[in-house]
């Protein structure tokens, strides 16, 4: 997204907003995304400069058209004017889902889609922002129901690629479900499509790719995992990223492929070069970390792991790889200084703002070490 925020068709708003970027696991930015429940990055508030007010929510990726319109929202909420009730229930929407409310946020949607016209960009967005709400307070079966009601219909532009990802994830979570294996079958073939469309924002179009191969893995379809994740690894590879950030995109995108593939070494070359081009970024040390251990190439994976620590800039991250490293030490039956690596990422991961990453995370340590000293992992 950095690269899409510095679009010199942007410079229109100089003066009329004030940037601010705030790195999500940095200590000192944590009382703003704690206090927002900020779930992951990206994610976008235009706040009212008196009162902090949320004008406008972004959770996610968008296109450059996109953040044009959204900032042109957010403005336009700033005027003072009789606006009608449909935007009076957007603009109540975007404000409790900026308050990690998104209960309250799906109910403000919903009135939102009921008001608006029934066709049109509008109505498009409402739906859109309404599928995420009822996805981000795990409201599945409405998610995925309101997905397959409103995807098929929709303008074949960012809106539709962002519902029908959203409407599979719900399905993922509800799975065995009858009512998520009727949603998957609808939303599959949209999946496709909206994979095939330029329109459809990069980020949200890596994750289509992971749901097609989740699910495909899930059923025993070799040829169609192989298939996504082919096609998956050829369009990363024919992207020559603008910036730092866009190559850890791309990375990240490599390990999640490489992973259902099972395939690590067919990663490691394109994440050693970005290692080696990024010398400073604890998040290139930790994906080769990730894929050597899974290449069972242990001491590679440590030694990995120890440069990221060199550079981490907070908890999410040192616990993480701290993690990683515990892991390649008990794979080398290593168990002691395994045992230890854990139990001193422990309070590191006490130390994570946001509740929910801080609650899965110690769990995930704990549990590792309940594994490891019961002899099952």
């Amino acid at each position: 997204m950095r690269a899409t925020l510095a679009d010199a068709s942007l410079a229109r708003f100089a003066g009329r907003f004030v940037w601010l970027a705030l790195d999500f696991d940095k200590p000192g930015n944590q009382n703003f995304v704690v206090s927002r429940g900020v779930p992951y990055t990206p994610t976008f508030y235009i706040l009212d400069p008196i009162n902090e007010h949320a004008l406008a929510t972004q959770l996610g990726a968008m296109t450059l058209a996109e953040l044009s319109a959204f900032l042109e929202r957010g403005e336009r909420e700033m005027q003072p004017k009789l606006q009608p009730a449909a935007a009076v229930a957007l603009a109540r929407g975007d404000e409790l889902l900026a308050r990690n409310q998104p209960a309250d946020a799906a109910n403000a949607y919903s009135e939102d889609l009921r008001l608006s016209p029934p066709a049109g960009p509008e109505h498009e967005r409402s739906a859109a922002d309404l599928i995420f709400a009822l996805s981000t307070s795990k409201q599945l079966q409405s998610c995925a129901e309101t997905a397959v009601a409103e995807a098929p219909h929709m303008t074949r532009d960012e809106e539709f690629g962002r519902v029908v990802l959203h409407g599979l994830s719900c399905v993922d979570y509800g799975e065995p479900a009858p009512w998520a294996a009727t949603a998957r079958k609808k939303l599959e073939p949209l999946a496709v499509e909206a994979i095939s469309l330029p329109s459809t924002v990069r980020d949200h179009r890596f994750k289509l790719y992971q749901e097609l191969m989740g699910s495909a893995k899930d059923r025993g379809d070799t040829a169609a995992l192989n298939k996504w994740g082919d096609k998956w690894l050829a369009e990363l590879d024919a992207t020559s990223p603008v910036n730092d950030d866009e190559r850890s995109a791309l990375d990240i995108a490599r390990v999640d492929a490489a992973s259902l593939l099972e395939s690590p070494l067919r990663v490691l070359p394109a994440l050693m070069a970005s290692e080696k081009a990024m010398p400073s970024n604890y998040n290139a040390s930790l994906r080769v970390a990730q894929m050597e251990s899974n290449a069972k190439r242990y001491p590679d994976a440590i030694a990995a792991c120890d440069r990221g620590l060199l550079h981490v800039t907070g908890p999410i991250g040192r616990a993480w790889l701290m993690q990683v490293k515990a892991e390649a030490l008990q794979k080398m039956g290593n168990k002691k200084q395994a045992r230890q690596v854990l139990q001193d990422a422990l309070p590191v991961a006490r130390e994570i703002g946001p509740e929910q990453i801080r609650k899965n995370t110690i769990k995930r340590l704990s549990d590792a070490l309940m594994a490891l000293d019961a002899g099952t992992s």
